[in-house]
C-alpha cells in the first residue's frame, strides 16, 4: 500500500519535521519526510530525484517501485537517468511491471515507437514530449548529422522547439553535438557506435 499526500500536505510535513533536524526524527517521521519529498519532486517535474527516492522506498515497500519506474522513464535524458533505469531493469521485481519492455528500450537507447510513447503517456498521465530527449539521444547513435527539419519530424515537434531542446541539452552537458543554424543541421559527436543491424532495426521502429 502506498502512502500519499497532497502537494500542500507534503510541504507541511517537510517543514514541520525538518525543523527538528533529520537526526532527531523517528523512523516513522523519516519515512513521512521521504515520501513527502518524493511527492514534491514529482509535482515540480524533478522526475529523476523523485524516482531515486521512490526506488529507495521500494526496498521496504515494493508498492513504490511502480512510481520509481514511471518517474525514471519520464526523467530528462542523462547518464544518471540511464544508470537508475539500468538498476531498475536489473531488479528482478521489475519483471512483474507492464513497463518492462519500455524500460528495456530506454536502457538500450532504442529508437522508441510513438505508439509505445503515447500508450505510456496516456496510462501514466505524463507528457509524451518528455521522450523527445531520449529520441534525440538515440538518433545521435545512428546518424553523424541530421537536418533539424527531419529531427523535428521524429520528435513530433516544431523546429523552433527542437532548437530550444537541443540547446538546453548541450548547455547542461547532457548531450554532445554542434548546431549549424545557417544550414539547419545538427552534427553529433559520437561516444559509441552502433552496428548495422541495430541501425536497421531501430530505423524501422522509428518509422512505425
Amino acid at each position: 500500500m502506498i502512502i500519499s499526500y497532497s502537494y500542500q500536505e507534503a510541504r507541511q510535513i517537510l517543514s514541520q519535521n525538518l525543523e527538528k533536524g533529520r537526526a532527531k526524527l523517528s523512523p516513522e517521521e523519516k519515512l513521512k519526510c521521504d515520501i513527502a519529498q518524493a511527492i514534491i519532486y514529482e509535482y515540480d517535474q524533478k522526475r529523476l530525484q523523485a524516482a531515486s527516492i521512490y526506488y529507495n522506498l521500494s526496498q521496504k515497500n515494493p508498492a513504490y517501485l511502480e512510481r520509481a519506474i514511471i518517474n525514471g522513464l519520464a526523467a530528462q535524458a542523462s547518464a544518471k537517468r540511464q544508470a537508475l533505469l539500468l538498476t531498475i531493469y536489473r531488479d528482478s521485481r521489475s519483471l512483474k511491471s507492464k513497463w518492462l519492455p519500455f524500460i528495456k528500450s530506454n536502457v538500450q537507447h532504442d529508437l522508441l515507437k510513438w505508439v509505445d510513447i503515447e500508450t505510456f503517456a496516456r496510462e501514466t498521465k505524463t507528457n509524451p514530449n518528455l521522450f523527445c530527449e531520449h529520441i534525440i539521444t538515440a538518433v545521435g547513435r545512428f546518424y553523424s548529422n541530421i537536418s533539424i527539419q527531419k529531427l523535428a519530424q521524429f520528435c513530433k515537434l516544431k523546429e523552433e522547439q527542437v532548437y530550444e531542446l537541443l540547446e538546453n541539452m548541450i548547455i547542461t552537458e547532457r548531450f554532445q553535438a554542434q548546431i549549424d543554424q545557417q544550414q539547419g543541421y545538427i552534427y553529433f559527436q559520437h561516444t559509441e557506435q552502433c552496428t548495422i543491424e541495430e541501425f536497421c532495426t531501430n530505423l524501422y521502429s522509428l518509422c512505425q
